[in-house]
């Protein structure tokens, strides 16, 4: 019979504990119980989301933002069921938000897309491509270490979160909110364009 680890020890003296101590542990600001309740709701949170935005990656993103809301607000929730609304109404509503700005973007994307035609060229394409490439390499080494870390070893590597936190030691669901952190940082430093770009090399990485 192998030794359990102390992180595998405390995962099964959560699942023994009832909600009443649970949710104390949680207000207390307890990583393990967060992590209990992240790995509880994440994957239907996620395939609801999906559901509703046919865009798998977009719904990881809104997901992952909804689990750091909750974080924030841990000490104000007093049962599971309180929980499990606000996740579902939150990620309902975010959807929706997604959903509405993907409406206009298509329509700027568009009326964007005639005066871009005929600079269409490929070589200016590419060096386009390359500067841009250039630009989130070193907006990313700009990142906190942690961050910038995780992000360059989920979208340069290649790896799955679950992969990141076993080779870091840390919790999954502090990878996906290092993500998340990095990509809010990048979102606003980066031109559109550029975090364009950025966005679809994670989803090529992401589905390999």
């Amino acid at each position: 019979m192998g030794v359990l680890s102390p992180d595998a020890m405390a995962v099964d003296q959560l699942k023994n504990l009832n909600e009443n101590e649970l949710m104390h542990r949680l207000q207390l600001g307890d990583i393990q119980a967060f992590d209990h309740v992240f790995e509880k709701f994440y994957n239907a949170l996620c395939f609801y989301a999906t559901r509703l935005t046919s865009d798998r990656f977009a719904a990881e993103e809104i997901v992952q933002d909804i689990f750091y809301k909750l974080w924030n607000k841990h000490a104000d929730f007093i049962s599971l069921n309180s929980i499990k609304a606000f996740l579902y109404i939150s990620t309902r509503n975010a959807s929706i938000n997604f959903l509405n700005k993907e409406q206009r973007k298509i329509k700027h994307d568009a009326e964007f897309g005639l005066l871009e035609h005929e600079f269409q060229e490929p070589v200016i394409n590419e060096i386009i491509y390359t500067e841009v490439l250039r630009e989130i390499a070193i907006e990313v080494d700009a990142l906190p270490e942690q961050c910038a870390k995780i992000i360059k070893m989920i979208f340069e590597d290649g790896l799955q979160p679950k992969e990141v936190a076993d080779k870091l030691n840390i919790t999954t669901s502090t990878v996906y909110n290092q993500k998340m952190r990095g990509l809010s940082i990048l979102k606003k430093r980066l031109s559109g364009r550029s975090f364009s770009i950025l966005t679809s090399v994670m989803l090529s990485m992401y589905f390999k």
